[in-house]
């Protein structure tokens, strides 16, 4: 699915203008349509998997004897 520059600012919970000037730098790729500019679904999904930080780390839970 197509995603427009505000939706992508939506998901993101970041300004239009930043949404347009990562889409602008390449950082977020996507497709012009006539004017407009395009992003897929999956493609900012991937996007956001490369900017993560860290990894999740799993708790073992620890067995108490009372």
């Amino acid at each position: 699915m197509f995603l427009t520059v505000k939706q992508v600012a939506n998901r993101l919970n970041i300004s239009l203008s930043l949404a347009y000037r990562l889409i602008a730098s390449g950082e977020i790729p996507y497709y012009r349509i006539g004017s407009c500019k395009r992003v897929i679904e999956e493609e900012l999904e991937e996007y956001l998997q490369r900017q993560r930080v860290g990894t999740l780390k799993v708790v073992q839970p620890t067995h108490r004897h009372f």
